[in-house]
């Protein structure tokens, strides 16, 4: 097996090696000369670039022929019979052979006699129309390799990929005959007519099977069997012309087994319509193909079928499939086609940078064409020192180096742990897994099950990913082409991931240890406080007169509060509420003041250090409208709305300026403050309120 970005790259070689090899066939046929023979609506031809001469007959070795406008023809099948079809290749075959033997000569309305004669074609001989019939062929096709590659094999993947194969095989020979200098090889011209018939077949039947494949998967081998076997009749009927004209032995299966991948699609409407986002997929799917395959129906296939009327440029027709790719392509990030994320874009910026080097190659060669010693080392100071370090540092933004050594990995994964530790996330090696080895994608392994062996990672899928397991907390990670799919997994990764996944649980081992310290000597602490404190308030109790055990009991009460605190145990808000009703309480009728209590709070549960902090707001606000006030009543208020308690002290007191601000509200505010929450204190009419609000 080879890396994602080799396939790639391998593939798309090839695909330059065909295209290559077209432009080379091209280049073979002859280009009559000193002659330009043209055919708008009779043969002509153009003697010195002065004079147009109309042409009425072609003289052979074997003898006259008559300029028939049919051999002007851009695309011989829509010929009425396969006989005129036949027949159109014969003659081609006889008049390139008299031109490439010097016997064919052109007989003019005048009855002049002009001889032609073939010259070897070059690159600006070649059409626009040629060009841009093979540019469509090898862009679909690159499209079809960008999205095959990358993706999980299906049927419905492979016959997509189909479509491309296709779509380039009818194109580039198409290009090749219907751009041609009027003279081909007859025979010649058969083999690329059957290529192009072979490949519009094929291209209707692949779809077809996408059509009923996808979105939703069935991979019936039957309705497989049944399209490709339709192609495969379709090919016996049309090359050994079965039927008495191509309309029944091509255009028709052609029609017939595109319509069938039509239904299909409408099966796929019914099948998605409680899918929304398959049914998304499938009609961006569905407008991409109408959009790409109706215009070159319309006016191509129908016109040849009905012979109602000329059918249009074929050239520019073939135009109309790169919508179909191109709306595909974008349907991958829009809608995840064919399971692709994002990332998929990254293989297209890698590929499109290494065109862009290699054109840029092309440019510099073309502008250096030099000579002479001064422009020789002019030619080499450009390229040596300026050139070639901006196209390295290029290449290097392009391809990413394989980063294998430790301390490569090693700087760039311990800061993603660190900082997942001290955020409390759960990522961390994740996000390390995801720096050491930039695949393309990383996922959970939702159908891993943990085995007894303490497996810690693993080869899948013969290299193209890695499973890394972190026995502790039992998650599995999925790691998918290696370095942006440049390469694939290997044993030496399997012992890095090993190595980045002992780091993780030793920095987590490290993480835990400071916090079983932090645990045990709150408990040493609390111990203390408990066995001495609390002993000396207990016998304190026992020895202070009556009048001064209430203030005695509190501090017992809070010193409890205070070691429960530090067990880190949660407690309900009722449970909570009840104890500082029964203590406002108490300390109201020490004062005798009447305490108004209001309470309307949901159930929910606290900490012991949210419900301490209330504890001691609470104690402090009441302690202060005791101190402070000569109020004969206190009014507590508990609300909770909007996920928040609310706690509202108020009563009667002297204003501020006279008996002065309280000097526990700074400290209210702080508790506040410290639990996201709010405090605010208003006086009015000899009236304070205390509020605070917190989020439960």
């Amino acid at each position: 097996m080879v890396s994602l970005k080799a396939q790639l790259t391998f593939g798309l070689l090839a695909v330059v090696f065909y295209a290559t090899a077209i432009v080379v066939l091209a280049l073979s046929l002859p280009q009559p000369s000193p002659l330009v023979l043209k055919a708008p609506n009779e043969l002509t031809v153009q003697i010195a670039n002065e004079q147009e001469l109309p042409i009425t007959a072609f003289r052979l070795a074997a003898g006259e022929r008559p300029a028939d406008l049919t051999l002007a023809l851009e695309e011989p099948d829509v010929l009425p019979t396969y006989a005129q079809f036949n027949g159109f290749f014969q003659q081609h075959s006889e008049l390139h052979d008299a031109l490439i033997s010097g016997t064919l000569s052109a007989q003019t309305e005048a009855g002049e006699r002009v001889q032609i004669t073939a010259r070897p074609r070059t690159l600006n001989d070649l059409p626009g129309l040629f060009w841009l019939q093979l540019f469509c062929g090898v862009a679909g096709m690159f499209i079809c390799l960008m999205v095959w590659a990358p993706a999980p094999r299906d049927t419905a993947l492979t016959a997509f990929a189909l479509t491309g194969f296709s779509n380039l095989l009818f194109t580039s020979a198409a290009a090749i005959y219907s751009t041609r200098a009027f003279f081909i090889d007859g025979n010649l011209a058969m083999v690329l007519s059957a290529i192009n018939h072979t490949g519009a077949l094929l291209f209707s039947a692949a779809l077809a099977v996408f059509l009923w494949n996808y979105p939703v998967r069935r991979n019936s081998v039957a309705s497989t069997a049944i399209f490709y076997g339709a192609f495969l009749a379709a090919i016996l009927t049309d090359q050994f012309q079965l039927t008495s004209t191509p309309v029944t032995g091509f255009h028709s299966w052609v029609m017939v087994i595109f319509l069938a991948g039509l239904a299909g699609a409408i099966r796929q409407w019914w099948d998605t319509r409680k899918l929304p986002s398959q049914r998304a997929a499938l009609r961006w799917v569905v407008v991409s193909i109408l959009a790409g395959t109706l215009f070159f129906a319309g006016g191509m296939i129908l016109p040849a079928m009905l012979q109602v009327a000329a059918p249009a440029a074929q050239g520019l027709l073939f135009t109309t499939f790169l919508l179909m790719y191109a709306g595909i392509a974008i349907g991958v990030g829009r809608h995840r086609l064919f399971n692709l994320d994002r990332w998929w874009y990254s293989l297209w910026a890698w590929l499109l940078g290494g065109v862009l080097v290699m054109v840029t190659d092309l440019l510099l060669v073309g502008l250096l064409r030099l000579s002479g010693a001064t422009s020789l080392v002019l030619a080499v100071a450009i390229v040596g020192w300026l050139y070639f370090p901006l196209r390295q540092w290029l290449w290097k933004k392009l391809i990413h180096s394989d980063r294998d050594q430790l301390d490569d990995w090693l700087a760039v994964s311990l800061p993603e742990m660190l900082t997942a530790q001290q955020d409390s996330n759960e990522s961390g090696l994740r996000n390390a897994l995801n720096a050491v080895f930039s695949p393309l994608s990383i996922e959970p392994c939702h159908n891993y099950t943990m085995g007894q062996q303490p497996l810690v990672a693993a080869l899948n899928n013969q290299g193209k990913g890695l499973v890394v397991v972190d026995q502790h907390q039992q998650k599995c990670w999925l790691l998918n082409h290696a370095m942006q799919g440049e390469r694939l997994f290997n044993k030496r990764d399997e012992r890095t991931a090993k190595l980045v996944v002992s780091l993780y649980q030793l920095v987590a081992r490290v993480s835990s240890a400071y916090e079983e310290g932090v645990q045990q000597e709150r408990l040493r602490i609390r111990r203390d406080m408990h066995d001495d404190l609390g002993a000396k308030l207990l016998h304190l109790l026992h020895k202070t007169p009556d009048e001064s055990k209430p203030l005695v009991r509190e501090a017992i009460a809070d010193l409890r509060n205070l070691l429960k605190n530090m067990e880190g145990d949660d407690l309900t808000l009722t449970a909570a509420i009840e104890h500082w009703h029964d203590e406002t309480t108490r300390r109201c009728t020490d004062h005798n003041v009447r305490l108004e209590w209001q309470c309307n709070v949901e159930a929910k549960v606290l900490s012991m250090a949210k419900i301490s902090e209330l504890t001691r707001i609470l104690r402090e606000a009441v302690s202060n409208a005791l101190r402070y006030s000569k109020s004969p009543y206190l009014r507590v208020t508990l609300e909770s709305h909007n996920e928040s308690l609310h706690l509202r002290v108020e009563n009667e007191g002297v204003p501020l300026a006279e008996g002065g601000a309280p000097s526990g509200l700074r400290i209210m505010q702080e508790r506040a403050i410290k639990m996201a929450g709010r405090f605010e204190l208003n006086q009015s009419n000899n009236t304070w309120q205390v509020k605070v609000s917190v989020p439960l």
